[in-house]
């Protein structure tokens, strides 16, 4: 923990602030995080629109890699629903 003075006209109230660096690290890197996931969002739905695809029907991706000695593969579809009609359908069920 560190600790600061506070100024003077909150002196009386408190002599000293602790803070948890470590906890501002914390919260630092979830804001961070949120934010490259808003934009991963953002370019995920720019490219399932076809905006920079040649070819709309192209919604699948593919990663292989290795990991102590073993493959793997990792396929992701996307497509795009009418969420009120999923809702819709769900309710009629």
């Amino acid at each position: 923990m560190q600790t600061r003075k506070m100024p003077a006209n909150q002196e009386n109230e408190r002599e000293v602030e602790k803070r948890d660096i470590e906890l501002e690290n914390i919260i630092g890197n979830l804001m961070i995080a949120e934010y490259q996931v808003d934009r991963l969002r953002n370019r995920v739905a720019e490219k399932l629109a076809g905006k920079y695809l040649d070819i709309p029907e192209k919604k699948l991706s593919t990663h292989v890699f290795k990991h102590d000695g073993r493959w793997f593969k990792i396929s992701v579809k996307a497509q795009e629903i009418d969420i009120d009609q999923v809702r819709a359908n769900q309710a009629t069920k």
